[in-house]
């Protein structure tokens, strides 16, 4: 995905501004969820940064990229623009590593453009082999006028061991002939046999969103091999359309496959979806489509595995900033994924254990970490004047998120339901989806 504000139509009472997330005060009450090219407007803002929410150490931040466990710390690639409070297409790769999730080093910017390219927009990144830091491989979207939604997919390999500098190769991958595409980026790299398989977001110009996949024995010559899923083949459904699918994701959950994208439709982003199914001979079979997020908090999925070797999301969080410019946008806390047979292979979400535990002491760590029952709710004070209470409300498997008379409604929720309070963000988990919210000033 590129690097745009994405800022979205909110998915509540229609003519409702978008929820705040806000400074707050928690009380306990009674028992009882891009635009590339498109102008939006600023984002929502807070002047103090969250304790365990990533954020760039200055400029602009979107998509969570290539995140992997490797010599005892998690490397992460973000989308980044230093200095700047507002999207433009000149994208560079942010880098930063933790031993935990949760406390990062930040480090130079990894990747930018130069003068053959506009900008480095998402991709992956792949370790074929986990002794040797640099067989790394990172496959990036680079962009250029005048058409950004149409990238190619470029080489880059690691200059040193500890990933500070990329030395960009040549383009690998294009928009293949015959396809009608008006989107084609974020490129993804795993493993498939004994062969590699690229899963690229795209969305043809009828209106059709898909990931298109390519397969390669060398990780450089790459040979298209036709769509790996489309809302031809797996219909969405009653869920959100969309005239593209973003930052496709391919990953195993109990014996189960499960692919997930991002919802691209009119110049904005959307929804994140995951469909669960099976996955053979390059394509995949979706059986059920489930709505991972709600309102105009989480996008851009990316999957990862753990140290412990359990499969992750990290998601970006829009409209969250600082009130005096000097950041914006934030990644939210990363969950741990698992299959619930018993919802017919629903996807359930579990904040990480490396997210600070409900009771654990906020003074400390934070973050207000509390989990509602089924019949109850919990109401957020703000400190500042200028905003609004926010209330979540767990009752009768809905969840409800209410601020300044707007609703985001959740439907079964199998909970229990957590509720993340981290300085200007917060996130509501519900078991099998997600809502995210940024301050208002």
């Amino acid at each position: 995905m590129g690097c745009n504000d994405g800022l979205r139509e909110p998915d509540h009472n229609p003519g409702s501004r978008p929820l705040p997330l806000l400074p707050a005060r928690v009380h306990r009450k009674h028992r009882l969820q891009r635009g590339e090219g498109v102008n939006t407007p600023k984002p929502l803002g807070s002047s103090a940064r969250p304790a365990v929410h990533f954020t760039a150490p200055d400029g602009w931040l979107n998509d969570p990229l290539g995140v992997t466990w490797r010599d005892g710390r998690y490397e992460l690639f973000y989308q980044a623009l230093p200095g700047a409070n507002a999207w433009n297409p000149r994208c560079r790769w942010g880098h930063a590593t933790s031993p935990d999730l949760l406390t990062w080093t930040h480090h130079p910017i990894a990747l930018e453009p130069g003068d053959d390219e506009l900008g480095c927009w998402s991709g992956g990144l792949v370790l074929p082999d986990l002794a040797s830091a640099l067989s790394a491989r990172v496959y990036y979207t680079s962009v250029d006028e005048p058409d950004m939604d149409l990238g190619t997919v470029r080489l880059a390999r690691p200059a040193d061991d500890g990933w500070q500098r990329w030395d960009k190769g040549p383009i690998v991958v294009t928009p293949p002939p015959g396809e009608d595409l008006r989107v084609f980026r974020d490129p993804v790299v795993l493993r498939d046999g004994d062969r590699w398989r690229m899963l690229v977001g795209a969305g043809y110009r009828d209106g059709t969103p898909a990931v298109l996949t390519f397969v390669s024995t060398d990780l450089e010559d790459w040979t298209y091999d036709g769509v790996l899923a489309s809302t031809r083949t797996s219909p969405t459904g009653p869920l959100p359309s969309a005239q593209a699918w973003e930052c496709p994701q391919l990953l195993q959950i109990g014996g189960r496959h499960v692919l997930v994208v991002s919802t691209w439709r009119d110049g904005t982003t959307h929804d994140v979806l995951a469909g669960v199914g099976s996955f053979e001979d390059g394509r995949m079979r979706v059986e059920r489509w489930q709505r991972l997020t709600h309102g105009a908090g989480h996008y851009a999925a990316t999957e990862f595995v753990d140290a412990e070797g359990e499969p992750c999301l990290l998601f970006w969080i829009r409209e969250v900033a600082d009130l005096n410019g000097a950041w914006t946008g934030v990644l939210s806390v990363p969950y741990r994924l698992s299959l619930d047979n018993a919802i017919t292979d629903q996807v359930r979400l579990t904040p990480h254990p490396a997210v600070p535990a409900p009771g654990a002491d906020s003074r400390r760590s934070g973050v207000r970490h509390l989990v509602l029952a089924d019949g109850s709710a919990v109401g957020l004070t703000p400190t500042d004047h200028n905003s609004s209470p926010v209330e979540v409300r767990y009752e009768r498997g809905t969840v409800t998120v209410t601020s300044h008379g707007a609703q985001t409604v959740v439907h079964d929720a199998p909970g229990p339901v957590h509720v993340l309070v981290d300085g200007p963000v917060i996130e509501v988990c519900t078991g099998t989806a997600l809502v995210g919210l940024g301050t208002r000033p």
